[in-house]
């Protein structure tokens, strides 16, 4: 009888703690869905809401560049720049395109975003520079640059995985696709390390919410 009373308050204590741990885990994933579903919105606006990189495809290893165009000139590796602002919904709708191919040719290719508030329109930029290539104008901006520093390409506007994908392989002397790649899409969050927390896997459902192109 003694071991039996001892044993009910036990129980009772990992039935209370059961109850607690499913009433956070609700509570995240229920603040969870409302920051993703801000994040599914926002990138349909000209509205500023944070890092595009971050928000938008869930990778802040691209920004900062950690390789800038004359080191990459150095090594012979080809660059590609892509020019935008974290308020614009082409920029937003692209970032997650600069992931997927950094995803593709991160080894043979140099990955290199940058924010057109940061450059300073009064200074005369060399060719060794990014910031020379900006039209001064427009965003998003890509320019695929060669290992000699050639300019392969340079296109204004929002573009589609094939559009740049095609010219790359191109460059890196690969063969072109006979069948579309099909691109897994991360999620929309406000943090990069969300795919690895336990309720990341609860908003992936929201992802079918997004219209395609």
């Amino acid at each position: 009888m003694i071991f039996g009373n001892g044993i009910r308050p036990s129980w009772r204590r990992i039935g209370q703690q059961c109850v607690c741990v499913l009433i956070l885990v609700f509570c995240l994933v229920g603040f969870g869905m409302g920051l993703s579903q801000d994040a599914i919105a926002g990138i349909y606006d000209d509205e500023y809401d944070g890092n595009i990189f971050i928000l938008y495809a869930s990778n802040a290893g691209l920004i900062p560049p950690k390789v800038n165009l004359a080191a990459a000139m150095k090594k012979e590796m080809p660059t590609l720049i892509m020019f935008y602002s974290d308020d614009s919904q082409e920029c937003k709708q692209n970032a997650l395109v600069l992931t997927q191919l950094q995803a593709e040719y991160r080894r043979d290719l140099n990955f290199m975003p940058m924010m057109v508030d940061a450059i300073n329109s009064r200074r005369n930029y060399e060719p060794t520079e990014a910031q020379y290539y900006y039209n001064g104008q427009f965003v998003p901006q890509f320019v695929l640059i060669d290992a000699s520093g050639q300019t392969i390409l340079n296109q204004n506007g929002k573009m589609s995985f094939e559009e740049l994908d095609d010219p790359i392989r191109d460059l890196l002397g690969l063969d072109p696709r006979t069948e579309p790649l099909v691109l897994d899409r991360p999620l929309f969050s406000p943090s990069p390390s969300a795919d690895q927390t336990f309720f990341g896997e609860a908003l992936r459902g929201l992802q079918d919410a997004v219209p395609e192109e």
